[in-house]
């Protein structure tokens, strides 16, 4: 039940990574082996971080009432998503330049990250039409974002920090390289997202409502 609990929390917070790599399979833009993989560990280190934090929180309370605080963010960050996803002004479709998730920050310094999860295309800094190393480790850390919410409240709420982590980055490999293959393949350039950019949300409310 543990494992279960923590692989679907994981392809939850790993959908976006499939958005965005169809995207990339849409405008032929090529993700190496090793860029992938950084994507990977990039969004899992994101995870772990924030998980930690959860811990030390989890810490100052007793197991029942932090479990249920847990899941009680774990709920709103579901909450969050869908808000975020019906409120984009590019919610009811998913192209080749623009996906279904937007994330806006007013920070400077995050600036080219927003611009990742807006318009992907734009990771590929160089426009080499491969995605490198360090691309690859912004747009990693760039799609854990919204994860971060998601992490910390799981840890709170009791789930295993040692294997939440990898199984989100299996799950964003599997994901966004099954994005990247079917956008190459795909013979619409627009596909319809609006059930697709709120699921993850819907999924994360589940799960925080099945620990409450």
């Amino acid at each position: 039940m543990v494992f279960l609990s923590a692989l679907i929390f994981a392809l939850a917070v790993s959908m976006d990574g499939f958005g965005v790599g169809f995207a990339y399979g849409m405008r032929k833009i090529k993700i190496p082996l090793f860029s992938l993989l950084i994507i990977c560990l990039s969004s899992a280190a994101a995870i772990t971080l924030s998980m930690f934090f959860g811990g030390l929180v989890r810490n100052l309370f007793n197991p029942a009432f932090g479990e249920r605080f847990g899941a009680g963010v774990i709920v709103l960050v579901g909450l969050y998503l869908i808000f975020q996803a019906l409120a984009a002004p590019g919610n009811k479709k998913i192209s080749d330049t623009q996906p279904y998730k937007v994330f806006r920050l007013n920070l400077s310094r995050l600036g080219i990250v927003i611009e990742v999860l807006r318009q992907p295309a734009k990771a590929d800094f160089d426009r080499s039409g491969t995605i490198n190393s360090w691309e690859a480790m912004v747009l990693g850390f760039a799609l854990a974002m919204d994860a971060l919410g998601a992490g910390f409240g799981a840890a709170v709420a009791g789930f295993r920090i040692w294997l939440t982590p990898v199984l989100v980055a299996v799950c964003k490999f599997l994901l966004v390289s099954a994005g990247v293959n079917l956008g190459k393949n795909a013979s619409s350039k627009r596909l319809s997202g609006r059930f697709v950019s709120v699921l993850p949300g819907l999924i994360l409310i589940l799960i925080g409502i099945a620990k409450i």
